[in-house]
């Protein structure tokens, strides 16, 4: 998932002038103020009926795209990661499925992005390599780790459906006769701990995970191109994408392991039925 530093910004997505300036009943919901997953909150929010936005904006949309905010709702875009602790000052929030599983909140979630959605299918997270090693025995061994049944049905009844497994693949596991040890960096939750889960097996294909964790989404990257990590599961591809635009970096997806649904988590206010009012 894609973390933008800072820029913690208020904006009040109301009709008219009159509609921002309006008492404090006026319910608050939080969204990361990075553009693709702040556009993704949108998009739900959309989907539950609590505003609409411009025919056709998609993944693009942004605050200046909603039409129309029956519900007079007050938008609060913050840095992703701070979302979950800001909940007791907010009516709902929209929350990347990493940061509500490393909050321990997975389980209040009141609505997910749909599994079929654009934004589901779009921002699963890969596993990634530096180009040229993708098809080497140590990196293939785990990618059949983490796509087999047992790894897709462990994501699928561990994270409350705030991880979600894309799908169990039959793959070969190569023959390694030497033992292998991967440097892996990954993000705390639920990377690392999927890592953790397969790592028993992998072990009886020689293959040891040496598993890094990093709370930014720069360095798993950097290490990946300079070689001090061998691979690195932390990303979504669109975030791999721009990534490498940026910085001249030569860093491929190996494979498409899990998705993280955004979904609607509840603050001061704890049922949706408010919207039915």
């Amino acid at each position: 998932m894609k973390k933008i530093v800072a820029l913690a910004l208020t904006l009040c997505l109301a009709l008219g002038l009159a509609a921002c300036g309006s008492s404090g009943e006026q319910l608050q919901i939080g969204i990361p103020a990075d553009a693709t997953n702040g556009a993704r909150a949108l998009l739900l929010l959309q989907d539950l009926g609590i505003l609409t936005l411009n025919d056709g904006v998609g993944l693009e949309a942004t605050e200046r795209d909603v039409k129309d905010n029956p519900h007079n709702v007050k938008i609060v875009a913050m840095e992703a990661a701070n979302l979950p602790s800001s909940l007791p000052d907010l009516d709902f929030a929209v929350i990347n499925g990493n940061y509500a599983s490393g909050a321990g909140i997975g389980d209040t979630v009141l609505v997910t992005e749909d599994a079929e959605s654009v934004a589901a299918q779009t921002y699963g997270n890969v596993l990634c390599v530096k180009e040229g090693r993708e098809e080497e025995p140590a990196v293939q061994a785990l990618l059949a780790a983490l796509m087999s049944e047992d790894t897709q049905n462990w994501i699928a009844e561990n994270y409350n459906g705030v991880v979600m497994p894309m799908g169990a693949q039959e793959l070969a596991y190569p023959e390694i006769a030497e033992p292998v040890t991967l440097k892996v960096g990954a993000s705390p939750s639920p990377h690392a701990e999927i890592l953790e889960h397969v790592a028993p097996i992998l072990a009886e294909h020689n293959v040891t995970l040496d598993i890094v964790e990093f709370d930014d989404y720069v360095m798993p990257n950097t290490g990946v191109e300079d070689g001090s990590l061998d691979v690195n599961y932390f990303q979504h591809q669109p975030y791999l994408d721009d990534f490498n635009a940026e910085n001249g970096t030569h860093i491929v997806s190996v494979g498409v392991v899990h998705y993280e649904p955004m979904g609607l988590y509840p603050g001061k206010t704890s049922s949706l039925d408010v919207f039915n009012k």
